[in-house]
């Protein structure tokens, strides 16, 4: 995995929006002052590409987000096996403050996609890969060969962990270099064998199974159903001519017989032919049944014109208009006399209310009177209210006079009397107002009234204008409630008249259905002699009776005859076709096929085709049964021959003495790449070796000592990791399983514990791997003397609004 840009915004530190751009780099530096945002940048490369990084091992993703962002996003652009893709993950915090990643792609990027233009690379221009954070984080793997534990341990060494290869217990480092050399494969490979062992082993047994399930066949049994087979086809010919001879004399026998169902047929109906008692007697019942009806008919008819005139004498008599014509009358009497009280009441009370108007007047000017007097009392007892306070000489508030001499006057009597009078009066004159209005108000109703009646007695006035008077109304009804009774009776004697119509009709049609009875009987009789061609009917039923019998006695002679000839030719024909018959068992059965004793030439034929029909299926299932059994007994064979090699080839990859052979090989190749490096660094001092399933050390300037790498000092660890870290990355890289894409590492340790000229080799060290193994390099440094040995760098610095980018170059 090679990096080419990478856009973040709102992720971490990085509350804006900043670009790495690393396109065409293979040796950069990240600098800047401590908290700066270095080591996020390795962050956000594996929360890209993986979701998680190594620093947040607990809620990744709340930690991912800026504190005062609410949406962040982290987009890696980078190179594997020469092919480029995109990674995106898009965050959110949402109204409780979790952090959540809502969006999550990896695409693969079409040739020529300059991805530093900000304009080519938009989002969906590549193939999707990968559609949410799970498989994203999958599809990483895939493309770049390595689960997220490998890698920070190979490609991205974050800070804290950049020794954790060399001090790795020998168990995860076993996992490491199986992941990456692929070894598992062999596991694997073991793990296929050992199913294929199983799965061979029981096919085996189930065609073992099936195999004794299948009879074994001799050669004996399939020659017996052969020859069955040819000799019942060679049967064939004189069955089916056999059968073919039946079938012509079925023909002649089902004629013969029915010539004699013929001729017993026309002996029964002749047989049958007699003349029905009383057949002369129902023409007189016919003819004395049309009389009786016609005469009813003629009486029916004379009630019903004596009924048609009383109702043409009632049509002008409609009895209900009479009756509400009286009924006007009456209501119009009724009107005129209560209209007449009516005005006569109305007048009395016009008289009342111009009584009451006149009261109601004389108390008004009564209760002005008493107004008036109680007015002078008030005004007197005012003008003693001023006396009250005068003396003799005071000046007069009235007259501006000297008082001479205060009069003494007591009013309280008067006033007392003058206020009941006032009291007084006002009651009567609002008794007197209420009188008025509520003989004004009777009135009004009264002359209401009086206007209603008289519209009434208008409206009846108009109804009866033409109408005759109430007595010339009253004859009319009696007229017509005689000729209603009238028309009453002469209805009874019409209903009368028409029941013995129909009884006389009944009659009629009872003695017709007897005469159409008898017509159809003669008839009947006639239709079952009809092909022997008998008499037709004549006009009378006692006449073409006598014919018909007549003819039956002279024809059943001639039907005998006829049956005792069909009889003679049906007994011959009967004795030929069982002759065949029993030909055709008797050839059929030497092959024991059941067949009927009767039956049609086909039924012989069909017997023999399904002989036939059996004997190839059970020669061919003994041709199959041979077969199936042949097949079976190979794949037995086959399936235990991939048993036994399946279980050599899981037997030879299980014993773990493979597997720790090439991990020894990957290491003493790991080692060795690892001590020409420390040796570089180290100008000599230290070569790495391998034992004890441990990294050992030995110090050329110590006699060549021995001793654990975990006893190194803070920089000679540095050293030693870092030669293993690049180890990894440049010379196991040829070695490692198809897919990993081991194509830059970066660094992120304290280059600070070096001293110079150590400082000064790792740095000639870093540069010769990206100019030898064409690896991108990247460091994580705050070291001014490394950092000015790198060509490209990243400056990084942070404010109060976030962290941010600057490159620049040597």
């Amino acid at each position: 995995m090679r990096p080419i840009r990478l856009d973040l915004n709102g992720f971490a530190s990085y509350t804006g929006s900043e670009t790495f751009d690393f396109t065409d780099v293979d040796f950069f530096a990240l600098t800047g002052p401590t908290g700066a945002g270095k080591s996020t940048v390795l962050d956000a490369i594996c929360f890209a590409l993986y979701g998680r990084t190594p620093r947040w091992r607990v809620n990744t993703t709340q930690n991912a987000l800026a504190p005062s962002a609410v949406e962040g996003r982290v987009r890696l652009v980078f190179a594997a096996a020469g092919t480029h893709y995109v990674a995106t993950r898009i965050l959110r915090r949402d109204r409780n403050g979790k952090v959540k990643t809502t969006t999550a792609a990896l695409e693969q990027l079409p040739e020529g996609v300059d991805p530093a233009d900000d304009e080519s690379l938009v989002e969906g221009l590549g193939r999707a890969l990968a559609g949410s954070p799970s498989e994203v984080s999958n599809a990483a793997e895939r493309v770049i060969g390595l689960p997220f534990e490998q890698f920070t341990k190979c490609v991205l060494l974050p800070q804290g962990e950049f020794a954790e290869f060399l001090h790795a217990s020998p168990a995860d480092r076993r996992k490491i270099l199986e992941n990456l050399l692929g070894h598992s494969v062999y596991r694997r490979v073991q793990q296929l064998a050992g199913a294929k062992r199983d799965a061979a082993t029981t096919a085996m047994k189930t065609l073992e199974a099936q195999l004794a399930r299948v009879p074994a066949v001799a050669d004996a049994e399939l020659a017996a159903a052969a020859e069955r087979v040819e000799q019942l086809e060679k049967l064939t010919e004189p069955v089916r001519d056999k059968a073919n001879a039946l079938d012509g004399l079925a023909a002649a026998v089902d004629a013969a017989r029915r010539r004699l169902a013929e001729a017993e047929a026309n002996l029964a109906s002749l047989t049958y032919i007699k003349r029905p008692e009383g057949v002369a007697d129902i023409a007189a019942q016919v003819a004395d049944a049309n009389a009786a009806a016609a005469a009813k008919a003629t009486e029916v008819e004379a009630t019903e014109a004596e009924d048609e005139r009383l109702r043409g004498e009632l049509d002008g008599l409609d009895l209900a208009l009479i009756e509400r014509q009286l009924k006007a009358w009456a209501e119009l009497a009724e009107t005129q006399s209560k209209l007449k009280t009516g005005l006569e009441l109305t007048e009395e009370l016009r008289d009342q209310f111009a009584e009451a108007k006149e009261l109601e007047e004389a108390a008004g000017e009564e209760v002005e009177i008493q107004h008036a007097s109680l007015h002078k009392v008030r005004m007197a007892e005012l003008a003693g209210t001023l006396r009250a306070g005068l003396a003799v000489g005071d000046e007069c508030p009235v007259c501006d006079r000297p008082v001479e001499t205060v009069p003494e006057h007591d009013l309280s009597e008067s006033m007392q009397q003058a206020e009941e009078a006032s009291r007084t009066a006002t009651i009567e004159h609002r008794d007197a107002q209420a009188a008025v209005v509520a003989l004004q108000t009777k009135l009004e109703n009264y002359e209401e009234r009086l206007t209603e009646l008289r519209l009434a007695e208008g409206r009846l006035k108009k109804r009866l204008e033409g109408v005759d008077e109430p007595p010339a109304l009253q004859a009319k009804r009696a007229s017509s409630e005689e000729a209603r009774q009238q028309l009453a009776g002469t209805g009874a004697a019409l209903k009368a008249a028409r029941r013995a119509l129909r009884e006389a009709e009944k009659r009629k049609q009872a003695a017709d259905e007897r005469q159409q009875r008898a017509w159809k009987e003669f008839q009947h009789a006639r239709d079952q002699v009809a092909a022997l061609a008998p008499p037709a009917a004549g006009d009378e039923l006692a006449a073409s009776w006598e014919a018909l019998v007549g003819w039956a006695a002279a024809s059943l002679e001639r039907a005998g005859t006829e049956r005792e000839a069909a009889r003679t030719e049906l007994a011959g024909l009967d004795g030929r076709a069982a002759t065949l018959r029993g030909e055709l068992r008797l050839s059929l059965g030497e092959f024991d096929i059941d067949v009927p004793r009767t039956g049609t030439g086909g039924d012989y034929v069909g017997r023999h085709a399904a002989a036939v029909e059996s004997a190839k299926a059970a020669s061919a299932r003994l041709r199959d049964a041979r077969a199936q059994r042949v097949d079976l007994e190979a794949e037995t064979r086959r399936f235990a021959h991939e048993a036994e090699v399946a279980k050599a080839l899981a037997s030879h990859l299980e014993a773990r003495r493979f597997m720790e052979w090439l991990l020894s090989e990957a290491l003493d190749e790991l080692v060795a790449g690892a001590t020409v490096m420390l040796n570089q660094i180290t100008a000599g001092q230290y070569d790495l070796i391998y034992r004890e399933q441990d990294f050992w050390v030995v110090d050329h300037h110590d006699a060549d000592m021995a001793r654990p790498a975990r006893s190194l000092s803070g920089g000679e660890t540095f050293a030693a990791s870092l030669s293993l870290a690049l180890a990894l990355s440049d010379q196991l890289a040829s070695l490692a399983r198809h897919g990993a894409c081991l194509e830059s590492i970066i660094l992120d340790e304290g280059f600070g514990t070096l001293d110079p000229e150590t400082l000064d080799a790792v740095a000639t060290t870093l540069e010769a791997l990206t100019l030898s193994a064409g690896r991108t390099v990247g460091l994580v440094t705050h070291v001014p003397e490394l950092a000015e040995r790198v060509p490209v760098r990243f400056r990084i610095t942070k404010d109060a609004k976030g962290s941010h980018v600057e490159k620049s170059f040597t």
